[in-house]
C-alpha cells in the first residue's frame, strides 16, 4: 500500500480526504449536527486534510528529484548526544553530498534550496551497529515526514543521526560503505 501511496500521491490525498470526511461526517451527526452542516463541515475539512498531504508528499519528492540529478540528497540531520542546551534535539534540513568516509552537508531553508548558513564536512564517517528506526511524531513535529528512516552514524565529531527516505539512505550507506572497504 505504501508502494503505491508513493507512485499516486494525487490518489493517496483523496482516499486519505474521503477517509477523513467519513468519519468526520459521523461524528458531527452523533454530535447532534444537521445534515446540511454536518456535511459542510466534513467536506472542508477532507478536502483541507487531503490537500495537506497532497503537497507534503510533493514538497520532499520535487527537491529529490531535482537534487538526485546532481547526485545530491535531501536528508535531516542532527547530533543527538551533543551537550544540553546545544540544540542537539534539533533536526536540520540540508543537502547532503556522500563521499569517502565523509558527509558534506549544506542546511537549507525548504524544498526551494535556498542555503541556510555554513556547509560543514563530517569526516571519518562510518555506519554504527544500531537499527534503522522509522521517524516518530516527536521527529515529524520538527517537519521530519513519518516514511522517513533515521540511521546512526559516526564520526570525528561524534554520533550524527540522518533521517531520510529509504532509498536516500541506501545511497548513503552504499557510499560509505564502498569507500571504506
Amino acid at each position: 500500500m505504501r508502494k503505491w501511496g508513493e507512485m499516486h500521491p494525487a490518489l493517496r490525498a483523496v482516499l486519505v480526504g474521503a477517509i477523513a470526511c467519513a468519519v468526520i461526517l459521523a461524528a458531527s451527526l452523533i454530535a447532534g449536527q444537521s445534515l446540511d452542516d454536518a456535511a459542510a463541515n466534513a467536506i472542508f475539512y477532507a478536502m483541507m486534510i487531503g490537500g495537506v498531504v497532497f503537497f507534503m508528499t510533493k514538497r520532499f519528492q520535487t527537491a529529490a528529484e531535482r537534487l538526485d540529478e546532481h547526485g545530491d540528497l535531501v536528508v535531516f540531520l542532527r547530533f543527538p548526544q551533543s551537550s544540553p542546551g546545544s540544540l542537539n534535539s534539533v533536526w536540520r534540513m540540508g543537502i547532503a553530498v556522500p563521499g569517502a568516509e565523509r558527509i558534506e552537508f549544506q542546511p537549507i531553508v525548504d524544498d526551494t534550496l535556498t542555503p541556510s548558513g555554513r556547509g560543514r564536512t563530517l569526516t571519518g564517517v562510518g555506519v554504527v551497529d544500531v537499527p534503522v528506526r522509522k521517524a516518530n511524531r516527536h521527529d515529524n513535529q520538527q517537519d521530519v515526514p513519518l516514511d522517513f528512516r533515521i540511521i546512526t552514524l559516526g564520526s570525528d565529531g561524534g554520533v550524527i543521526e540522518i533521517a531520510a527516505g529509504p532509498a536516500t539512505l541506501q545511497k548513503i550507506e552504499q557510499a560509505i560503505e564502498s569507500e571504506s572497504s
